[in-house]
């Protein structure tokens, strides 16, 4: 129910004022108020200080109470609240002091009872200071989980988007030549998946789910191939690069892609007029994936070295922005040289061995080309991160060295300084009546003399360069 009026007007600014902050440190403050004069001695003047600090913070939690209570939408929920009944404890403690015709004022400031009761505020207001500072977290709903698994199939009618799941078994169990790709594949559908592709549980979760590496790897009646499907989100200063987990599996008529996440491949290759009939369908797919993550690659390695370029562009007094973005650059240079050396490795084991289904002298070449590609990009993004931490060296080096010609000059009017410190020390402040027949033009002079001496020997050895 929402209050108009007044009360509706005066509600935010009374919660913009009295924040839970502003009691905590109120409330911080308060502690040593009431404790400090109970263990030490003061002046008139610091206890007269102590007594303002604690009516004035008292003031603002019986200000704070009794204006929440008067803007809150229900004031006997407000009130029988018992984090808001502490507060009206506080309260009623602290009116002790401020009306003298209260039955607890009148017992006398001095009395040990009216300093118990100061104690036992203490401890009222540090508990409700307390739930100020770790506020209730709300209760977290608890969402079912359903499936999000989309199957898209490419047969010899066409593109079928949006597929049922029983559509799956139906079209393996075809003659003609298939694509099935599944994506947003989660832990509700491995039981599914397993079922009904005859591979085992384990492997799918350690391929879909849990992180793995690019690779290959052979079973007794299939294949899989894991990779990562790696894009380009975002370019420039801040690289962000989506990743995806995909699985590819294949038997004589039909193949197999699952995907952690959303996927442009399958839209992307059907889209290209494969024939389905053609008896290298399904080598040709496999062809079109690894071309095109061999495209995506190209392009994040293009992006890292305009990134490291422009890093080393940036100027040597922005240290701080350097580091920021080249610690967050340093980690996916890492994540993306992994990812390309074991692509590069998967994509060797495919041109130096013979899995791939009816494929042909002509496939393997087009197969080494990719693989020769991956090498060249594995090579340069393992460059790029050389290059990046030469230039963290580089940059942490320069900045050492400005420090180290600083804390030299620091060195040098230290130095100097110590000569006249050391000699009127030695002479004392007044020369009237001293035992050194000296006088202060000659003190003076010879200090001159000796850090005269000194700097000139700091500038021979380049400190003062």
């Amino acid at each position: 129910m929402q209050s108009g009026g007044l009360r509706g007007k005066l509600r935010e600014p009374v919660y913009q004022i009295f924040t839970d902050h502003l009691m905590i440190v109120l409330a911080l403050v308060l502690i040593p108020a009431i404790f400090l004069p109970f263990l030490f001695t003061f002046s008139q003047f610091m206890m007269a200080f102590f007594r303002i600090v604690r009516d004035t913070i008292l003031a603002m939690f019986i200000l704070e109470y009794f204006l929440k209570l008067y803007v809150a939408d229900s004031r006997k929920e407000y009130a029988t609240n018992p984090w808001h009944i502490i507060d009206l404890l506080i309260v009623i403690l602290a009116a002790s002091d401020f009306i003298p015709w209260i039955p607890l004022g009148v017992i006398g400031r001095s009395s040990p009872l009216l300093r118990l009761l100061r104690v036992t505020r203490i401890f009222a207001v540090t508990g409700r200071t307390v739930k100020r500072a770790v506020p209730l977290r709300p209760a977290e709903k608890v969402t079912p989980l359903v499936s999000r698994m989309k199957i898209n199939i490419l047969v010899d009618g066409g593109v079928i988007k949006d597929a049922a799941k029983e559509d799956i078994a139906r079209y393996i169990a075809a003659q003609g030549h298939t694509w099935i790709d599944m994506q947003e594949v989660s832990e509700l559908d491995l039981d599914f998946l397993s079922d009904t592709l005859k591979i085992p549980k384990v492997v799918l979760e350690s391929k879909i789910i849990k992180e793995s590496y690019p690779k290959i790897d052979f079973f007794k009646n299939f294949t899989t191939i894991f990779i990562r499907d790696s894009k380009l989100q975002s370019d420039g200063a801040d690289i962000r690069i989506q990743r995806n987990n995909l699985l590819i599996s294949w038997d004589n008529n039909y193949i197999i892609t699952i995907s952690s996440e959303k996927s442009e491949l399958f839209d992307l290759i059907s889209g290209d007029g494969l024939a389905v009939k053609d008896d290298d369908f399904i080598v040709r797919i496999l062809y079109s994936i690894f071309s095109r993550k061999i495209n995506d690659y190209e392009e994040i390695v293009r992006s890292m070295e305009q990134n490291i370029t422009a890093l080393e562009e940036l100027p040597v007094g922005q240290m701080h922005t350097f580091l920021e973005r080249s610690f967050y650059f340093k980690k996916e240079i890492q994540k993306i040289h992994g990812n390309l050396l074991h692509f590069k490795q998967v994509m060797g084991v495919i041109r130096t061995r013979k899995i791939l289904p009816g494929s042909g002298d002509e496939y393997h070449s087009l197969f080494g080309i990719l693989h020769d590609e991956s090498v060249y990009l594995s090579e340069t993004s393992n460059t790029i991160r050389d290059n990046l931490i030469s230039l963290i060296d580089l940059r942490i080096n320069t900045v050492s060295v400005g420090l180290n010609r600083v804390m030299r000059i620091l060195a040098v009017i230290t130095s100097l300084g110590l000569i006249p410190s050391i000699i009127s020390g030695l002479f004392g402040e007044n020369l009237i009546d001293s035992p050194y027949q000296v006088r202060l033009p000659e003190i003076f002079f010879l200090e001159i003399f000796i850090m005269s001496l000194t700097a000139y020997a700091f500038y021979r050895r380049g400190w003062l360069k």
